[in-house]
């Protein structure tokens, strides 16, 4: 080849392979140009993501204390006409389906109960709760206590046999009865299901605390349990969402051991129970102290039996926010649970979040 041509050949390569490399760091910056960008909208989605961030259904709620927050909730929870074997339920459906319609709190009842086959009803093991037949006949009325001996036996009377399991009943199984074990699945499966949420527990209990924790053990619930502190700040929704400790767990009476089974009335006021006309719905304080920080409102008349016209009436929107409005201003407590009976004839649901929304 001629010297000239070679040494043109040689230059036309190098100039080749300069252009090649060009393009490819024009091709690399294109690239990295198109990640960046990739990477900040990751960032924005991320960033959208925190902001969206919902507790019990709205982001306002995250940054308020739990005092600062309305949790719809039933009382009789588990006492649902729409399960085979109850007599004077307080509600119409189950608590899976309350939770399923936005109720958060629970007010329940656990007993000792033991199953008589020969009857196929629980029967309230009342010598176990340091009951007796004299005791009952002052909580119910006569005809509560007579359906009861006409569909288990006389209630009180005779000999149980079998091992006491804990049940959830209101005064006497014979009338209804829920397994524990049952109920407390269905609210671990919510939690588990719904990283978003707080629940709440208030406990009317009639076994030993170890009885408790063992059921709340069995059921998976206890790693959800937070534990408030008396006379420390209340924790905001957030902040037990982001902790996972989103289950608040009440005793009326036994609670303090374990520690997430927490005394009711040092944490909690409430307004009194026993009315019988709508008038008669207090504001007043019944149980807790001046200082406990929540506020429970019992907004069901009239005590016993249920009355499914009279709660309605109690519950429709005007009358239930007027009452929570008062009383949440004269107890100088910006949010409540608010505990109703047959909550779906109820606007409770509504009217919470409607205040909840409020800034």
């Amino acid at each position: 080849m001629h010297p000239e041509r070679y040494a043109s050949a040689k230059d036309e390569q190098r100039l080749m392979a300069r252009a090649s490399r060009g393009r490819r760091r024009i091709l690399a910056a294109r690239w990295s140009a198109a990640l960046t960008v990739l990477l900040c909208a990751a960032c924005g989605s991320a960033q959208h993501a925190a902001e969206r961030l919902s507790c019990n259904g709205s982001p306002s709620l995250c940054s308020r204390p739990l005092n600062e927050v309305f949790f719809p909730g039933t009382h009789n929870s588990f006492a649902a006409s729409d399960e085979p074997g109850w007599y004077f339920a307080s509600q119409t459906y189950p608590m899976a389906r309350q939770l399923q319609a936005g109720i958060r709190a629970f007010l329940i009842d656990i007993h000792y109960g033991v199953y008589d086959p020969a009857t196929g009803r629980v029967r309230t093991d009342l010598t176990a709760e340091g009951s007796d037949r004299n005791k009952v006949a002052e909580q119910v009325p006569p005809r509560a206590l007579q359906v009861a001996d006409r569909v288990a036996g006389g209630v009180g009377l005779g000999s149980l046999k079998g091992k006491p399991e804990p049940y959830l009943c209101h005064t006497l199984c014979e009338l209804g009865a829920e397994p524990l074990d049952r109920e407390l699945d269905g609210i671990a499966t919510f939690l588990r299901e719904h990283p978003d949420q707080v629940l709440v527990v208030i406990v009317e209990d009639y076994v030993p605390p170890a009885t408790i924790k063992q059921a709340f053990d069995s059921a998976g619930l206890t790693s959800y349990a937070a534990t408030l502190k008396l006379h420390a700040p209340l924790p905001t929704l957030g902040e037990l969402i982001k902790s996972g400790h989103r289950l608040l767990v009440f005793a009326e009476v036994k609670g303090g051991s374990p520690s997430w089974y927490m005394p009711a009335f040092s944490l909690i006021q409430d307004t009194p129970l026993g009315a019988l006309r709508p008038g008669q719905l207090s504001c007043a304080r019944y149980r807790g102290k001046t200082d406990s920080p929540m506020l429970l409102l019992n907004h069901w008349i009239p005590p016993f039996p249920p009355s499914p016209s009279i709660n309605a009436q109690i519950g429709r929107a005007a009358f239930l926010r007027a009452r929570l409005l008062r009383c949440t201003h004269e107890r100088h407590i910006p949010g409540a649970i608010v505990a109703v009976d047959f909550y779906q004839r109820t606007a409770v649901v509504k009217v919470a979040n409607e205040l909840n929304s409020r800034s």
